[in-house]
C-alpha cells in the first residue's frame, strides 16, 4: 500500500511511495539491489503457476456449444456435480426471484404507459370506467347538497344537487333524493359549489408554522443533488397551517421539497382534513389505494430546481459546484447519466433473467442445476428514484424562472427521455411558448399571477402570461408556495388573472382541473363528476369576488369544522380561549344579518365597460387624448363622477364634477357645473362615464424607491446599521432621503394603481433602530432634481423594529427605545430624539407580540406623566386585537403588515385568520374598537404595492359594519393621518382631496373592489400632467 493524495492521483511528497508499514526507509542503491533479485525471483514463480493452473482449468472449462444458446442451460451440470468441479459464482435462486419480480413490474409499467399513450391518441373524449369507492372516504354516509350553483368546468348548474355515498360523488342533477337514512342535507342556498382547489406547489407540513428552525424540514441543502431524500419522511400532519390553509378551500396539496437544491427529492400529495392517527401516510391522496383492484395509477412525483437558488446557495456561499449555469447543467446531466446507466443495467440483467426464467419449470426448480446468474438484480438507494423518473414513473415538477433555464430543462428531458409534468414559478414562461412545445409533454406551468420583483429572475413577470400561454395551448396553474405566500389565499392569484383579463372558466380551472390533471389525478379531483372524490366547496360569494372565503368545506365527503382541534397539540385550546377573551365574536352582527337573494349568493359583477372621453364645451378644450393628457397640463375638468371620495365624511355621489385649475382642487361636488363655477378655459374636460374617484394612495411598512430587487445588494440602498450607544447618533442616524431611487419599476407599477405617496424607511436586518424614514412622491419621472414637488416630508418618522435575532434581548431593545426617547443628549429641535419626544414626528415600532405591543402602551403611559407626547405607531400588530382596548384608550395607531393574517412567525402565531375560523379579523376588532387602522404594502417581498386597494377593500365581504369609505381610509388619510401628511394647514396634503389645495387623486371607471374595474387616471404625485389610462404588465 502506498500514500496517495484522498481521492487518488500524484504523490503527496517526495516520500510518498513508502510503504506505510515500513518503519525504515533504506538507501536508494540497497534498493535497487534487492529490487533487481526480488524481479527476477517473482518472474519465475509467476510463470510456473500459470502453466500449471492453465492446464487444470481448461480441462474443466465446457465446450462453445453448451454456452451457444439459453436452450441447454441447465445441461451444465455445474452446481451439484461429483467431479470436483470449481463452482462459479452465483446468486440464490430467491434472489433471482426477487430480481425478476422488479423486472415483472418494470414490464407492467411499461404496459400501462403504453396503454395510456394509446387511449390518449385514438380517443381523447373515451370515459374511464366509473370509480365505485373512495379509499379515504368514510363508510355508510350519505351527503346531499341542495341547490347549488354548482361549476361544471365551462358552465355551471343553477339550482343544482350533489349526492355523496361514502366520500364518492355518486350523482349530479336537479331534484336529487335518497333513500338512504340519516342523510344529512346542505342547502348552499344558490351559493356557488366547486370542486376543491388544488394546490400544486406548497411546503406546508414539511416546512411547518410558526418558522422555527426546529420546524424547519423542506431543504436537505447538504449536497446539490439529492434525490434520494423524500418529502414524506418530513410531512407533519399537526402543521398549525393545514387547518388555515383549507380554510381556504384548498383540499389537495403537493408538498414539495424546497428550491435550494438541483435535484430536491421526492414530493407528496395529500389531503388537507385533519387524521385522528397524525399518520402522515394516511394524509396521502393515494391512502389505502389498491392499484389492482381500484385500477388506479399510483404516481411519485419529484422536485428540481434550477436558476438563482441553487447556484446561489452553493456557489456564492458554499464556494462549490455549481456557482454558474453552466455547472448547473452539468451537475443534472451527470446524475442523469448515472441513472441511465443504473437503467440501462437493469434492462440488460432482465433480458438475461427472463431467458433463464423461460427455461426453468416453476413448478419443479432444481436450484442445483441451475444457471445462476453472477450479479443480484443492480439497485441503488441513491438513484432508484431517478431511474423511476427515466422510466415515466414520476411526475417531475421544476422550479425554473427564465427562458435559458426553461430551455435547458426541456434539453435535459430529450436527451434522457424523461417527462416534465409542470414548470414551476416560470414568469418568463409567457416569453417562449414555443421552447416548451419541444418537450415530449404537453407542460403545465404553475405560476402566480402576479407577484413579482423579488430577485433577478422575477423581474418579467408579465400580468398578462396566463391569457398569452393558455393561448399557446399550454395548461396554467397557480400556485402558492407556502410559505412564500399564505395557501390560504391561493384563490386570490385567479381573482388577480381573472382581474387582468383571464377567462372566467380558466381562472377557475387554473386552481383545479389543471393542476389535478398535472399531478395525474384528473379521475379523483378538480372536477364534481360522479365517480370523482366528494372534495367540494361551497362559497360564500362568488370565487372570483373580492374576499370570497367558503361557507362550508367537504373533503371525502366529509364536512370540515374549523371551531374543533385538528391536531393534539396541548396550546391550541390555551389559543381558542385566548381568541374568546378578545370578544371576536360579534352576537349583534349575526343577529343584524341580512337576507341575501341566492343570486346575489352567485353573483359575479361583469368587469366595467366604462371609459373617459374628451367633450367639447366650447373652451377650446382639447378633443385629443395625447394632448389632454400632456404634461403641461395641470387644469382641467372631470364630470359625471359616480362617487367622490375626498376624505373621512366627505364623500359626493351621483353626477359629481371635480375641477382642478393649476393643480389645485377648485370645486367638487354637484354644483361645479359652468353654471355655478367658471371652467378653466383651454383645458380638458372629460366625461368619466361613472367612474370612482379617491385621493391617491400611501404605501407604508416597506422600503420603496430605495431598492429595485432585493436579492441583488448592488441595486439596494444597503442594510442600516445604527448604533444605538453611540453619542453621536442623532447626527449620524441613517436617513432614507438620502438614499431614494426615482422611477424605478416597483414604484412605476404602483403609481400606475393609483400610489402617489410612500413613506418609505430605510432597509434593515436584525437592528433595532432602522433609521428614519422619507415621505415623497411616486410620480417623479427622474430625479429629485427635476422636480419641486418630490419630497413631501424628509423625516416623516423615526423607525424602530424589535426583533429576534440580533444582538440585543428584546428587553434590551425596549429599554433602548425609552432611554433614546426620554434622554436625548441634545434637548433641541435639531435632535431627532427630543422631536420625537415632544410628539413632533411619529415613531413607528415594528412588532407582532401581544407582550412586546403591550411594553410600548406602557411605555407611552409612562412618557405622558413625564409630559412626553410621543405618538406612537405600531406597524405589524398580527397579535394587537389581545390588547386592542388599551391602544384605543391611549390612541396608538396600527398598520397592519401583511393586512391579511399570516401567522408566520413565533410573534404572530395568535393572530385571527377571519370566517370560516374565526367570525372577526384582527382588522375588524381594532375598527370596531375604535383603533385608527392603516394597511401596509409588503412590495419588496412581493410587488404587491400595485394591489393596496383590494387589500383595503378584503373585509368588506365579511364586515357589514366595515363601509366603502372606511376601507378607502385604511390605504389613504388613515396613513395621512398617522404621518401627519394631512393637517389642515398643509399646502399639499397627503391622502385627502381639500378644496384650494394640491389635488392627488386616482379614477376608476368603476368600483375598484370589483375584479376588472381599471384605473382611468392618475393624477398628482410629482408626476407632469395626469397619467391616463395607465397599463399594467
Amino acid at each position: 500500500m502506498t500514500r496517495y493524495q484522498s481521492g487518488g492521483g500524484l504523490p503527496t511528497n517526495d516520500n510518498a511511495y513508502k510503504p506505510l508499514l515500513d518503519h525504515d526507509f533504506p538507501s536508494a542503491t540497497t534498493i535497487k539491489k534487492k529490487a533487481t533479485r526480488r524481479y527476477y525471483g517473482l518472474i519465475g514463480t509467476a510463470l510456473a503457476v500459470f502453466g500449471i493452473t492453465s492446464i487444470y482449468l481448461s480441462s474443466q472449462i465446457p465446450n462453445h456449444d453448451e454456452y451457444s444458446t439459453f436452450k441447454n442451460v441447465n445441461t451444465q451440470n455445474l452446481w451439484g456435480s461429483d467431479s470436483g468441479s470449481v463452482i462459479a459464482p452465483g446468486i440464490s435462486y430467491a434472489s433471482f426471484k426477487y430480481g425478476l419480480s422488479q423486472c415483472q413490474q418494470i414490464t407492467k409499467q411499461q404496459q400501462q404507459k403504453l396503454t395510456q399513450q394509446q387511449r390518449e391518441e385514438q380517443d381523447t373524449d373515451e370515459e374511464l370506467p366509473r370509480r365505485q369507492r373512495n379509499p379515504r372516504g368514510p363508510t355508510n354516509t350519505t351527503l346531499l347538497i341542495k341547490n347549488g350553483y354548482i361549476w361544471l368546468g365551462d358552465r355551471y348548474l343553477d339550482g343544482g344537487d350533489i349526492l355523496i355515498k361514502d366520500g364518492l360523488i355518486a350523482e349530479v342533477g336537479h331534484q336529487l333524493s335518497t333513500d338512504e337514512k340519516n342523510v344529512k342535507v346542505i342547502n348552499a342556498e344558490g351559493r356557488v359549489v366547486s370542486p376543491g382547489i388544488v394546490d400544486m406547489h406548497t411546503h406546508a407540513t414539511a416546512a411547518s408554522l410558526p418558522d422555527l428552525d426546529a420546524t424547519a424540514d423542506e431543504n436537505e441543502m447538504t449536497h446539490p443533488t439529492t434525490p434520494y431524500v423524500r418529502v414524506i419522511d418530513a410531512i407533519n400532519p399537526s402543521d398549525p397551517a393545514v387547518k388555515i390553509i383549507s380554510s381556504g378551500g384548498v383540499t389537495t396539496t403537493l408538498v414539495l421539497p424546497g428550491s435550494g437544491n438541483l435535484m430536491g427529492g421526492e414530493a407528496a400529495v395529500i389531503k388537507l382534513r385533519p387524521v385522528p392517527t397524525l399518520s402522515n401516510q394516511d394524509m396521502l391522496v393515494t391512502a389505502g389505494v389498491n392499484e389492482e383492484t381500484d385500477n388506479e395509477k399510483i404516481w411519485r412525483y419529484m422536485k428540481m430546481a434550477c436558476g438563482e437558488n441553487p447556484k446561489t446557495y452553493y456557489g456564492q456561499y458554499l464556494n462549490r459546484m455549481p456557482l454558474t449555469r453552466m455547472g448547473e447543467a452539468y451537475l443534472f446531466r451527470h446524475r442523469f447519466e448515472e441513472a441511465q446507466s443504473l437503467k440501462r443495467q437493469q434492462d440488460d440483467w432482465c433480458d438475461a433473467a427472463r431467458r433463464i426464467n423461460k427455461t426453468l419449470d416453476e413448478n419443479n426448480v432444481d436450484e442445483d442445476k441451475m444457471t445462476r446468474l453472477s450479479e443480484p438484480y443492480p439497485e441503488s438507494l441513491k438513484l432508484e428514484s431517478l431511474v423511476a423518473l427515466l422510466r415515466h414513473q414520476i411526475k417531475l415538477n421544476v422550479h425554473c424562472y427564465l427562458p435559458q433555464d426553461l430551455e435547458a430543462m426541456v434539453q435535459h428531458s430529450l436527451e434522457f427521455d424523461f417527462e416534465i409534468a409542470a414548470f414551476h414559478h416560470a414568469l418568463s414562461a409567457w416569453q417562449v411558448p414555443e421552447v416548451l412545445k419541444r418537450a415530449k409533454t404537453n407542460i403545465t406551468v404553475a405560476t402566480f399571477a402576479d407577484m413579482w420583483g423579488y430577485k433577478h429572475e422575477a423581474m418579467d413577470q408579465n400580468v398578462n402570461a396566463p391569457k398569452i400561454l393558455s393561448k399557446a395551448g399550454i395548461p396554467v396553474a397557480f400556485k402558492s408556495d407556502h410559505p412564500v405566500t399564505n395557501a390560504r389565499d391561493l384563490l386570490h392569484e385567479s381573482q388577480k388573472a381573472y382581474h387582468y383579463g383571464f377567462d372566467e372558466h380558466k381562472a377557475l380551472a387554473a386552481l383545479t382541473t389543471v393542476p389535478a390533471n398535472s399531478l395525474g389525478l384528473g379521475h379523483r379531483v378538480g372536477s364534481i363528476e360522479s365517480g370523482k372524490d366528494a372534495d367540494i366547496v361551497i362559497w360564500e360569494r362568488h370565487p372570483l369576488r373580492l374576499g370570497a372565503r367558503p361557507k362550508t368545506v367537504i373533503v371525502d365527503g366529509i364536512e370540515l369544522d374549523y371551531q374543533i382541534s385538528w391536531t393534539k397539540h396541548v396550546d391550541e385550546l390555551v389559543e381558542k380561549d385566548n381568541q374568546k377573551s378578545t370578544l371576536n365574536v360579534l352576537e349583534h352582527q349575526e343577529t343584524e344579518k341580512m337576507e341575501i337573494s341566492e343570486e346575489i349568493n352567485h353573483w359575479l359583477p361583469s368587469p366595467s365597460l366604462g371609459t373617459m372621453r374628451l367633450e367639447d364645451h366650447g373652451l377650446d378644450n382639447p378633443v385629443v387624448m395625447d394632448e389632454a393628457c400632456s404634461p403641461d397640463t395641470d387644469s382641467f375638468v372631470l364630470r359625471n363622477i359616480s362617487s367622490l371620495y375626498m376624505g373621512p365624511g366627505q364623500t359626493y355621489s351621483g353626477s359629481v364634477y371635480l375641477i382642478v385649475k393649476n393643480g389645485q382642487v377648485l370645486c367638487a361636488g354637484k354644483e361645479c357645473d359652468r353654471d355655478h363655477v367658471e371652467w378653466p378655459s383651454s383645458s380638458p374636460v372629460f366625461e368619466m362615464g361613472g367612474a370612482v374617484v379617491i385621493p391617491g394612495l400611501v404605501s407604508t411598512g416597506v422600503p420603496l424607491g430605495l431598492g429595485e430587487i432585493q436579492s441583488e445588494s448592488s441595486t439596494l440602498d444597503g442594510n442600516a446599521e445604527n448604533d444605538v450607544t453611540s453619542p453621536d447618533l442623532a447626527e449620524r442616524i441613517i436617513r432614507a432621503v438620502d438614499g431614494v431611487k426615482l422611477n424605478g419599476l416597483h414604484i412605476q407599477k404602483a403609481f400606475k394603481a393609483g400610489v402617489t405617496t410612500s413613506v418609505s424607511q430605510p432597509f434593515f436586518e436584525s437592528n433595532l433602530l432602522a433609521g428614519v424614514s422619507v415621505a415623497f412622491r411616486t410620480g417623479v419621472k427622474n430625479t429629485f432634481l427635476d422636480s419641486n414637488d418630490t419630497f413631501v416630508n424628509e423625516e416623516a418618522a423615526l423607525h424602530f423594529a424589535i426583533t429576534h435575532s440580533g444582538k440585543l434581548t428584546v428587553s434590551q431593545q425596549i429599554a433602548t427605545i425609552r432611554e433614546l426617547l426620554s434622554s436625548p443628549t441634545n434637548k433641541n429641535n435639531g435632535n431627532i430624539f427630543y422631536r420625537a419626544a415632544q410628539g413632533q414626528i411619529p415613531v413607528v415600532v415594528e412588532a407582532d407580540d401581544k407582550d412586546e405591543i403591550a411594553s410600548i402602551i406602557q411605555m407611552k403611559r409612562q412618557f405622558l406623566t413625564q409630559g412626553h407626547s410621543v405618538q406612537f405607531i405600531i406597524l405589524g400588530g398580527a397579535e394587537s386585537h389581545l390588547v386592542v382596548d388599551h391602544l384605543a384608550a391611549i390612541d396608538i395607531p396600527v398598520i397592519l403588515k401583511p393586512a391579511r393574517c399570516f401567522p408566520s412567525t413565533w410573534q404572530q402565531r395568535l393572530c385571527l385568520a377571519g370566517p370560516p375560523m374565526t367570525s372577526e379579523t384582527v382588522l375588524d376588532i381594532l375598527v370596531r374598537r375604535g383603533v385608527r387602522v392603516g394597511l401596509a404594502s409588503t412590495d419588496t417581498d412581493d410587488g404587491n404595492g400595485r394591489n393596496l386597494i383590494w387589500e383595503a377593500g378584503w373585509n368588506l365581504a365579511h364586515n357589514k359594519q366595515l363601509s366603502i369609505e372606511k376601507a378607502i381610509g385604511l390605504v389613504t388619510w388613515n396613513l395621512a393621518d398617522m404621518f401627519n401628511l394631512n393637517r389642515p394647514e398643509n399646502v399639499k396634503p397627503v391622502g385627502v382631496l381639500r378644496q384650494d389645495r394640491k389635488a392627488e387623486f386616482v379614477a376608476y371607471n368603476g368600483n375598484p373592489f370589483v375584479f376588472g374595474t381599471q384605473v382611468l387616471m392618475v393624477y398628482g404625485g410629482g408626476h407632469s400632467g395626469p397619467l391616463c389610462f395607465p397599463k399594467q404588465f
